[in-house]
């Protein structure tokens, strides 16, 4: 249930942004408040009962200096709407929206080291090659990763490493025993 209104709620942000000409700027304010609305404890201090609407109006526009009169209009309906709680996935929704229209894929890319620009370039082809659209990457690094990469985009994954294979190889040997 939360999803479908969250999904309401972005589309009509969107729609709106689309319509005004801000989806830009309006894109970018949600964006620099995704990690903060993810937070567990923002997800408790903007959801606690004690805390005023104006209060909670405050810190959303606060976590957002630069954010246009769109979006301040959007958080304030949210606060008076008791839907504040549902921050985080309005935002994924939206981010959604975006990509959809811009025909892009967001993909994280999780390597043991910091991948070189030439690597980062192949793997943004294969995978504009594989989806036909736009990539937006993110790398992360994760010292558990055995030589290679693992790539999220969307529902896939497209794992590389070394221990994928050394795992493949053990349940090969599995069977055949």
């Amino acid at each position: 249930m939360a999803k479908l209104v969250a999904a309401q709620y972005a589309r009509g942000l969107f729609e709106l942004a689309l319509e005004t000409g801000q989806l830009d700027i309006v894109s970018s304010g949600f964006m620099s408040l995704k990690e903060v609305a993810e937070d567990d404890e923002f997800r408790l201090v903007i959801g606690h009962p004690q805390i005023s609407d104006e209060e909670k109006y405050g810190m959303l526009k606060n976590g957002v200096p630069t954010a246009s009169n769109e979006l301040l209009g959007f958080f304030r309906l949210l606060v008076e709407r008791g839907r504040i709680a549902i921050l985080s996935e309005i935002i994924d929704e939206y981010i959604k929206l975006v990509d959809e229209r811009e025909n892009a894929i967001r993909v994280r890319v999780i390597s043991a080291e910091e991948l070189t620009v030439e690597e980062i370039s192949k793997v943004k082809l294969m995978l504009m090659n594989r989806f036909k659209k736009t990539v937006k990457l993110t790398k992360e690094l994760d010292p558990s990763v055995i030589a290679g990469f693992r790539v999220y985009a969307g529902d896939e994954l497209i794992d590389t490493t070394v221990k994928k294979d050394i795992g493949d190889i053990r349940n090969l040997l599995l069977e055949q025993s």
